[in-house]
């Protein structure tokens, strides 16, 4: 249920928006947590500590150079996150900036996701990697 308070924050947004032709969004991680793809970081994430069970950090163990030093540290870490994002797909939030992408001139999507939902959502003007 929408409390009053909401309704006139929408109200002042509804306003701004038919003003607009152009429009960025920037996603990261927490978009896609709503479908339960777990952050990488802080609280209810893959990785919320400063290092993982075999000592390196996160983004050590998924790198170009670790992949080429120890391939099976790399994959394990790999496999975590396969298992962790099975059945997930893109979820409301990703539907609402498609949609914006017919009602608006311009809208862009700028994210470091990786998953692909903005573009399973629809989403045609997406920038980075997903």
């Amino acid at each position: 249920m929408i409390h009053e308070t909401d309704n006139s924050t929408i109200d002042a947004l509804v306003r701004i928006l038919r003003k607009t032709r152009s429009i960025l969004f920037i996603t990261g991680a927490g978009i896609s947590a709503e479908s339960g793809i777990p952050t990488y970081r802080g609280i209810g994430g893959l990785y919320n500590v400063d290092t993982t069970e075999d000592g390196v950090a996160i983004e050590e163990a998924l790198s170009a150079s670790m992949l080429a030093e120890n391939p099976a540290l790399t994959w394990k870490y790999l496999a975590q996150i396969g298992i962790a994002v099975q059945g997930a797909r893109h979820n409301r939030a990703h539907e609402v900036i498609a949609e914006m992408e017919s009602r608006f001139h311009r809208v862009w999507t700028l994210t470091q996701n990786v998953d692909g939902f903005h573009r399973t959502a629809g989403c045609c003007s997406v920038w980075g990697i997903d």
